[in-house]
């Protein structure tokens, strides 16, 4: 094995033939000699194997920053908050221990052989995007923020090791190599560990590659996370997510306006107003300047300008929950009603004029029957289902705090859509977003709307069972991997202690 003492150094084709090799790069003398191919240096890995459970590291005095072994608390003047939702942590007695998950010590080649490794890892990462397209011209959702994620890993070893335990993991699952998952696994606690550093140091927590670590390790956990048929990958998760709006606040929105900071802002807000929504509490994007700074000079995007609305959408879920249906009725409760309900007339009446303004870039199908829906193209079907999601949430949100009755039987409303009429196309949508040629975008992007559909379903699943019908002849397709199918449970289980009737 590659640097160990008492073991040969050779290639592999001489270490098998068991044969003396002058140890030529790239290829050695030997092979040459004889007209056969030589096996290179690079393909035994040597593996230290550690307990597979999470490991503690208890914060002490002067203690040794092995970044295999160690992790050290921060110090006073960093941010406390950040660091919690990045790297995951559990508070006893006081004390704070940070949990390292899948810690298993790694050794990579080195040299050209190392090189060889990141790039194939690297190659496997952004495979993940486009399984049989050309990455360059791919029109998926963030593309533009994936193809700078090469360059941007250059310039921080976090993010680098980030991506490359992701590739890890791919080359691990396309070979069902577990010894390379294993690996991919220590990387990824590596990653984590270097991550935290990188927040401790001021020139490196500023930089332009750390604010797109927490997006990386959101896609792990997607695709990687543990605890399958539970709720702690989908909470995982969201820490991710709540780490990535924690690294933006603490920038503030003047320090997006320009070039990469400004497309890596834009593309992130989708996740962490998914996590707003799914705690059901109101978002800092909410606020004016994070909706005017960062677009000084630019023009609004279809997409940027319907994210301002849905930024609106968790302050009014927060208001649902603490004075809306459920609570007793009284004069004050009345009040707080009609806020809310003015609160969500206000988002209906932006809705309305963002459809207005874009009616062009979306796709309505002429037919409301429970069948599948395609779309013209994946761009149209993105902006399209962020359309649709937001008209739930919000008409939802109207219904309940107008007290109409959970069990309602209707689809149409006089005054307003109904939401009935958006999950009903959210659920046509799912089998065209699982298609092979979306890779993991498409089957991660409609994690959100889905999750959202099939909760309003379950207020009368018999009137809604043709559409759960769709979405379980959409879940069963072979294209959608095992560990999307595992991310989409883990997010029901998450907002509801039971599964969702028909979709097991």
């Amino acid at each position: 094995m590659v640097g160990v003492a008492g073991r040969s150094k050779g290639c592999v084709t001489c270490r098998k033939r068991k044969k003396g090799c002058d140890l030529q790069q790239p290829s050695c003398g030997q092979c040459k000699i004889r007209g056969i191919r030589c096996g290179g240096y690079d393909t035994d890995r040597l593996f230290v194997h550690h307990d597979a459970k999470a490991k503690r590291v208890q914060s002490e005095p002067n203690a040794d920053e092995s970044a295999s072994s160690q992790l050290l608390w921060p110090t006073q003047s960093c941010s406390e908050e950040v660091l919690k939702q990045l790297v995951p942590a559990r508070f006893a007695g006081g004390t704070p221990e940070i949990l390292i998950p899948f810690v298993f010590p790694y050794v990579l080649p080195t040299g050209m052989a190392q090189s060889a490794c990141r790039e194939k890892s690297l190659e496997a990462f952004m495979k993940l995007f486009t399984p049989h397209g050309d990455i360059r011209s791919a029109k998926i959702e963030g593309m533009d923020v994936i193809r700078m994620l090469p360059e941007l890993s250059t310039s921080d070893e976090a993010l680098r090791l980030a991506i490359v335990a992701i590739g890890t993991m791919a080359l691990s699952n396309q070979t069902s190599d577990t010894d390379m998952a294993r690996q991919g696994r220590g990387i990824y606690g590596k990653a984590l560990v270097e991550t935290r550093k990188a927040l401790l140091d001021p020139a490196r927590a500023r930089s332009t590659a750390i604010l797109v670590i927490p997006y990386v390790m959101a896609l792990f956990e997607i695709l990687f996370g543990a605890e399958a048929n539970t709720a702690k990958q989908a909470q995982s998760w969201l820490s991710h997510a709540e780490g990535e709006i924690a690294l933006i606040v603490a920038r503030g929105p003047e320090a997006f306006t320009e070039n990469t900071a400004h497309s890596i802002f834009v593309n992130a807000r989708w996740r962490p107003l998914i996590a707003s929504v799914r705690m059901r509490k109101r978002s800092v994007l909410n606020e004016r300047e994070w909706k005017k700074i960062p677009w000084r000079g630019r023009v609004k995007t279809a997409h940027d300008s319907l994210l301002d609305i849905l930024a609106g959408v968790p302050e009014a879920l927060e208001n649902v929950d603490r004075f809306g249906a459920f609570s007793p009725v009284s004069p004050q409760n009345d009040a707080q009603d009609l806020e809310t309900c003015a609160k969500c007339w206000t988002l209906h009446i932006q809705l309305q004029d963002w459809l207005l303004a874009n009616a062009h870039e979306i796709y309505m199908p002429a037919t409301t029957t429970a069948t599948p829906i395609t779309f013209p193209n994946i761009t149209v079907a993105y902006l399209t289902l962020r359309y649709w999601v937001t008209g739930l949430l919000i008409y939802s949100s109207l219904d309940t705090a107008s007290r109409i009755s959970i069990i309602d039987p209707e689809c149409t409303h006089s005054d307003h859509p109904h939401p009935r009429y958006f999950a009903r196309l959210i659920a046509r949508s799912a089998l065209y977003f699982f298609r092979e040629e979306f890779g993991i975008s498409g089957p991660t992007f409609v994690s959100f709307p889905l999750g959202n559909a099939l909760l309003y379903f379950r207020r009368d699943p018999v009137l809604d069972c043709e559409y759960l019908v769709l979405i379980k002849q959409a879940w069963n397709t072979p294209n959608l991997p095992t560990a999307i199918k595992h991310f989409l449970n883990s997010l029901r289980l998450s907002s509801t202690s039971e599964r969702i009737n028909g979709v097991d």
